[in-house]
């Protein structure tokens, strides 16, 4: 706040330039300082919570044999999310569809293509265990720009986080800890 002050002092007494540099490395550090402050809160808030306890427990899955015209209408354009776990036979989870990966098919073969086809594997960048800390399930969400993480254990799907209701859950716990 000092340098914001000196600044706006140095352009009073003429000395534009000047000013102007003091005032923005003030701005620069004051926001500096408040993205460390709101990181230090969110660590604090989510540190030692495992992911269990922000999934969704029985999330939107979709079949293998599911044509690409049926994923879209059926579950992009009527959930509105950017990416489903595709499982088989009780919550055995073979992969993932996101809406990203349409795109390396022609729309003329969405009917003829199936889920299964386009699936890719989950990974490390999509999917996450339940006795993780959420703070590496927010990690993951800002490396990858992914919203939504797959809950899973030995390839048995158990969820769905998303970054929604962990900010959710900061919030409240902010709002609450204020008080």
């Amino acid at each position: 706040m000092f340098l914001i002050v000196l600044g706006v002092l140095h352009v009073l007494n003429g000395n534009f330039v000047g000013g102007m540099w003091w005032f923005l490395i003030g701005m620069f550090l004051r926001r500096a300082a408040q993205a460390s402050y709101e990181q230090l809160v969110t660590r604090r808030a989510l540190e030692g919570e495992p992911v269990k306890r922000f999934m969704k427990p029985d999330p939107v899955t979709v079949s293998p044999t599911t044509s690409l015209n049926a994923l879209v209408e059926d579950y992009i354009y009527k959930y509105h999310h950017k990416m489903f776990p595709v499982v088989k036979n009780e919550n055995k989870l073979i992969g993932c569809v996101t809406a990203n990966q349409l795109k390396e098919a022609p729309r003329a073969e969405w009917t003829k293509k199936t889920v299964g086809e386009t699936a890719k594997p989950c990974s490390n960048e999509n999917t996450v265990q339940p006795d993780d800390d959420a703070i590496k399930a927010m990690s993951i969400m800002k490396r990858t720009g992914n919203s939504r993480l797959i809950v899973a254990e030995k390839h048995i799907l158990l969820g769905v986080i998303t970054l929604k209701d962990l900010l959710d859950f900061l919030s409240l716990k902010v709002e609450l800890d204020a008080t």
